[in-house]
This record gives structure tokens, sequence and C-alpha cells, in this order.
């Protein structure tokens, strides 16, 4: 009798060992596959820069350009991003905000660009049909409006590493090793919060400096939103938020892909608290600091900065460039 209770017992002790294992394994697995999910439905966060943006300035006399490893330098009030901080907040997916009407949507389909909608100089250039640049003692590219045309659904902005004459900052004949294209919405589309989305195809190479933003309607420096800039073949696209003098916010960004290899979305949601920065639909970087409060212009343009042979060869091409406003 005792026999039989002992081989009971140790049969009863087996049994409960083995309920409790199976159900530590389903505990274990249900943990482990929340964790999965919450990793698969995670997206990168913002990063910080600590390298300077060689920035493009809404004038040539007002804006001085960093060189794009320069070390950063913020406002010690201005909002600290994720990086700087030691944080990686989620980040959202893009939504146009409801309600929200579609302002601008100009047409590639033609030849041409369409008329009173786009420039292809600065609008201080005292002689945009001949050509004009941002910043002649960095720059090496004279933008001529050659370099830019319509063809095949896109607009192309062409970089050609070419000997171009041109002018200096003092308006003295200057010889440019580039020669590239750039477009301007000012004179037919400038706007004060919004979204704007714009479908590119980037050039990579030697020197290149591709870049779509926003500059201020009234020509003042900064503020400067940069919706995107890129240089040469580069893993990374950059964002910034341009603040006091050649202080700015941001800087490198969680980039998904060689974007020459394809057509991607860069975009900006711009309110009166906030600007939130979007590549692909997935946000990248934020900030309440130092957000404009003007009228904007949208710019692209194929800038180089390198004399080198080889560089200032390659074309940004433009699907789209849509605007959404309250």
């Amino acid at each position: 009798m005792r026999g039989a209770l002992m081989v009971a017992g140790v049969l009863g002790v087996v049994l409960v060992l083995g309920v409790g294992l199976v159900a530590l394994t389903v505990v274990r697995g249900s943990s482990n596959g929340t964790a999965a999910a919450n990793v698969t439905n995670a997206t990168a966060g913002v990063t910080a820069s600590a390298r300077a943006s060689a920035s493009h300035g809404a004038t040539a006399k007002a804006k001085a350009k960093a060189k794009a490893k320069a070390t950063a330098k913020t406002k010690s009030s201005a909002k600290k991003t994720a990086a700087a901080s030691g944080k990686q907040p989620s980040a959202s997916l893009l939504t146009v905000p409801a309600g929200w009407k579609l302002t601008f949507d100009p047409s590639f389909s033609g030849t041409q660009l369409g008329a009173g909608t786009w420039d292809t100089c600065y609008d201080w250039a005292t002689n945009p049909s001949a050509g004009c640049t941002n910043n002649p003692t960095k720059e090496k590219e004279w933008y001529i409006p050659s370099q830019v045309n319509v063809g095949g659904g896109t607009l192309n902005l062409v970089a050609k590493q070419e000997s171009t004459s041109g002018l200096s900052s003092t308006g003295a004949p200057k010889t440019y090793t580039c020669r590239s294209g750039m477009v301007t919405s000012k004179p037919g589309f400038n706007f004060t919060y919004g979204l704007i989305q714009i479908s590119a195809k980037l050039p990579y190479g030697p020197g290149l400096w591709p870049a779509l933003w926003l500059a201020a309607t009234n020509d003042q420096w900064p503020p400067e939103l940069d919706i995107m800039e890129h240089w040469y073949s580069e893993p990374q696209a950059k964002v910034y938020d341009h603040t006091v003098g050649t202080k700015y916010l941001g800087g490198p960004v969680p980039t998904p892909a060689n974007l020459s290899a394809g057509f991607h979305t860069y975009s900006l949601l711009w309110t009166k608290d906030r600007v939130t920065w979007y590549l692909d639909g997935v946000q990248v970087f934020t900030t309440t600091s130092y957000v404009p409060q003007q009228a904007m212009y949208f710019i692209a343009n194929v800038a180089d900065d390198s004399t080198a042979a080889g560089a200032c060869t390659g074309t940004m091409q433009i699907q789209s460039v849509k605007v959404y406003q309250p």
C-alpha cells in the first residue's frame, strides 16, 4: 500500500511539473509574440546631426553655408533631437489632415514648365535669363535655363561638368566648372502652412548636392526649411530647420534605400506650432521650435561643390509637387 501510494505520489508530482512546463511555454510564447509584433510595427526614430548643413539660403549675401561635415551648433533653447537626448521615439505614418485641400499640383506631362508658375533662377539674380548661383564662394555650379527640361512625365534638373561663364557675388565675370538646373515656385505659388509632398529620384555622384526646400517669400534668411538635402553618394539624406544666424535643427535621418535607384516621396507637414519631415510616408524628424510664421515658396536644385574630374554629373527627376492646405 505504501509502495502504491509512493508511486501515485511520484506520478502526481510529474504530472504537476508537466502542466507547469506547458503553461510556462505558452506564456513565454505569448510574450515573445508581442515583442516581435512591437518590433515589426515600430518605425525608425528621429536622429540628429553632428554635421553642419551646407545650407541653401534665401539670399546669396545673407547666407554663410557650412560644410557638410562641420560640427552642429544649435540654440540652447531649441528642442533636442532623439540622438542628442539618447531617445528613439517611434515615428508615425503620414496622412493628409482631414479637410485639407490640394492647392498646388503642377503638371509635368508636357514638354515645358507651366508659364507663370516656375522660374529657373533665384529672383534676386540681376539677369535670370543669363543664369545665377546661390553662393559663388562655395558652390561650383552656374544655373542656366537650358539645364531644366520637362519630358516623359518628369521635371529634369541636369547637372553637367562643363566650363560655363557666370558672375561672382560682386557681379564680375567668373567661370564655373559646372552648369546645372533649378526651379522656384515663387512667381506662381507661395504659401503659409500646409503639407508639401515631392516625388523625386536623386542623382548620386561626386560633388552632387540635390535639394528640395522652402525659402521665405520676403527673401530674408533664415527661415529655411530643407525638406531634403543629399550629398554625393552618402547613405543618408538630411533635413534641416535653419533657425538663428547659421544655427539649425536636424541632420541625417533614417533613409530606407539608395535614393538614386528609384522615386521616393519627400514630405513636410508645416503647421503654426510644428514642422514634421517624412520620407516615403514615415516620420523622420519633428520640431516645435523655430517654426516659420510667414509665407514661403518651393525650390528644387542640383548644386555642386567639387571641381574634381567626374563631379557635377547627374539629373534630379521630379514626378510631382503637391501642396495641401487647411
